[in-house]
């Protein structure tokens, strides 16, 4: 009886041992399947931010060349507008020359009709019946007087219809050069169409890869990221430049004294320059980077984690955008999120910043003066809306630019 009670429980713990064995075997299978199904996830990550990092550089490549064209057109457009200004004055200038030589003609037929009506039988007279010679002086002085004139009047007109001649060659040369320009500019904005087709094409890919793995707003995150690195670089930049400028001073300054001691004269002291006046302008004064609507205020919430450090003003592809105040470009380039984009440094720590331009005007080192153009509004770092993205700083902080502004 106890050995069979013993066989038994040797057989309830095989069994047991098999059944652990076997539920062991099943987890581990459930084990490698998930283990499967992470790798995969994260191969598809990996897959989704590659796909994202080239649709990005892509982006980045066609709007670049979005604003290269744009801003030979827009340079092309301001010659025509020079090129127009200047026919419009030759053809100015021709009418007037025109009136002029025909008044001037008028004027030889007038003298060469009086000389013949006189004659020179006045002068034969005056021989023949014996005149005083002080009558014949006063007459030939009165005929060489008008022969001077009629002389005159021809040299006049010469010179008139010379000035004629050349304001048609220039007039000439200057039509030629205008339609070479409109041939040139609707090359250019047949290109700027391929590019903006192409730009578009990209952008709608990125914004569906980004909606395919929820990554809108890392990228988002991620961009204004770059901004702040970007912003500081440039205050660093901007430090040291000042820095540098306010040393030559100092040491020409020392340069001067030592020159007046030496009883020399020196040279001319320098002056540390500042970027701009900024600082010295009151609120409520400086213009509209460009006018447009609205449509995101500063602080206004922009995802539940994010608030928009700027303006957004909406306008027109293609529209002027100028410069707030004196400055200096500190910073002219394409940047992730933000397009193509210009910081300009007006001194005592204020910047400007303009993004999602079309086109910049003006490059790095650039002095601008206040409403001077330096951009192109438009719809660059994959935006859907065409305007402005405008932020003023102070010390690298994004302040409301709106109290800066002029109302109205």
């Amino acid at each position: 009886m106890g050995k069979q009670r013993l066989i038994v429980s040797l057989l309830l713990l095989s069994t047991g041992l098999m059944a652990g064995a076997f539920a062991w075997a099943d987890d581990s299978k459930d084990l490698k399947n998930v283990q499967g199904q992470i790798a995969s996830q994260k191969q598809d990550v990996q897959q989704q931010k590659k796909q994202l990092s080239q649709l990005q550089q892509q982006l980045a490549r066609d709007e670049k060349a979005i604003s290269a064209v744009a801003r030979k057109l827009n340079q092309t457009r301001h010659q025509l507008k020079d090129n127009e200004a200047a026919l419009a004055r030759l053809d100015q200038e021709h009418r007037a020359l025109g009136k002029q030589a025909e008044q001037q003609q008028q004027l030889l037929a007038e003298q060469l009709r009086a000389a013949y009506q006189n004659g020179r039988h006045d002068y034969l007279k005056l021989l023949l019946n014996g005149q005083d010679s002080t009558e014949i002086d006063r007459l030939l002085h009165y005929y060489a007087h008008i022969n001077q004139a009629r002389a005159d009047a021809l040299q006049q007109l010469a010179r008139t219809r010379e000035q004629l001649a050349d304001n048609r060659r220039r007039a000439e040369q200057s039509r030629n050069q205008l339609n070479q320009l409109l041939a040139r500019q609707q090359t250019e904005r047949q290109k700027l169409s391929e590019q903006q087709a192409k730009r578009s094409q990209t952008a709608k890919q990125l914004n569906a890869a980004l909606d395919r793995s929820n990554q809108r707003l890392s990228n988002l995150l991620q961009a204004a990221g770059h901004l702040e690195r970007q912003i500081k670089a440039a205050r660093e930049r901007a430090a040291r430049e000042q820095a540098a400028r306010e040393r030559e001073a100092r040491e020409q300054a020392e340069r001067n004294r030592l020159a007046q001691q030496q009883g020399g004269s020196g040279r001319t002291p320098v002056v540390a320059k500042t970027s701009g006046n900024f600082a010295g302008l009151a609120k409520g004064t400086l213009p509209w980077p460009l006018k447009g609507a609205l449509i995101h205020r500063f602080g206004a919430a922009r995802t539940s984690q994010m608030h928009w450090k700027g303006l957004l003003i909406g306008a027109p592809v293609g529209k002027e955008v100028s410069a707030i105040a004196n400055g200096q470009v500190v910073y002219a380039d394409w940047l992730s999120g933000f397009g193509m984009v210009m910081v300009i440094d007006h001194g005592k720590g204020f910047m400007s910043l303009y993004g999602h331009n079309q086109s910049l005007l003006r490059n790095p080192g650039d002095e601008v003066k206040a409403g001077q153009p330096i951009a192109l509004s438009g719809e660059s770092g994959g935006q859907d809306k065409a305007g402005l993205y405008f932020e003023i700083r102070y010390q690298g902080k994004a302040i409301d630019p709106q109290p800066w502004l002029a109302r109205g």
